[in-house]
């Protein structure tokens, strides 16, 4: 019988003993378990940068290098730990920055755009005939040769086939764009078409007359 207490204590002790040290093995992986979720620290590896660091973990590169005093976020060390116990969450701002940068290339675009169309409307404007009412800017060089070839007057006709301020004879007056008869174009049409003839012949069109823009 006292053999028989003696087995029965034994056991009892082993299943203690076993009871414990399963008890013991849950605390311990409780324990692991905690510790890793509640890691407040990370360390530098190579590569890494501290913007990116801080959106991997949800928060702002200032925020991050203010926890760890960081005096020059630029300049972080392989194997050097970081905490990141007290950061404050933040919503990433990445896809706002992109949403601005494309509005700003956007505006950039529209910009160019418009400076494309209005030098495009002034060069038009620039080939485009006055209306027969309007009155050429007369002054300097080329008041003096209107002057000199026909005293100034847009309808003049001399009797050897030249017309207008300019005298142009037809066939030049065509070559730079003109129509019809010279003498019926507006004064602001003349000038613009004898400067364009300037242009091209400089002032050998006007044999007398073309000192004035030498």
């Amino acid at each position: 019988m006292s053999k028989a207490r003696h087995a029965r204590a034994r056991r009892s002790t082993r299943r203690v003993a076993r009871t414990l040290s399963i008890a013991g093995l849950g605390a311990g992986i409780t324990a692991a378990g905690a510790g890793a979720a509640f890691a407040t620290d990370y360390q530098v590896k190579s590569g890494d940068t501290l913007s990116e660091i801080a959106q991997a973990n949800g928060t702002d590169w200032h925020e991050l290098a203010r926890i760890n005093n960081l005096k020059d976020p630029n300049l972080i060390l392989i194997g050097q730990t970081l905490t990141l116990d007290g950061v404050t969450k933040a919503a990433t701002p990445a896809p706002k920055k992109v949403t601005e940068k494309a509005e700003k290339k956007t505006s950039k675009s529209e910009k160019t755009e418009k400076k494309t169309e209005r030098k495009a409307r002034s060069s038009r404007s620039e080939d485009r005939p006055a209306t027969k009412s309007g009155k050429a800017n007369l002054s300097g060089a080329w008041a003096k040769v209107a002057n000199c070839e026909s005293s100034g007057n847009p309808r003049a006709v001399n009797p050897a086939g030249y017309y207008g301020l300019f005298q142009f004879d037809l066939r030049t007056w065509r070559s730079v764009g003109g129509s019809g008869n010279p003498a019926k174009a507006s004064a602001g049409e003349q000038l613009m078409r004898a400067k364009k003839l300037y242009a091209q012949r400089g002032a050998s069109p006007w044999p007398v007359c073309g000192k004035y823009l030498r």
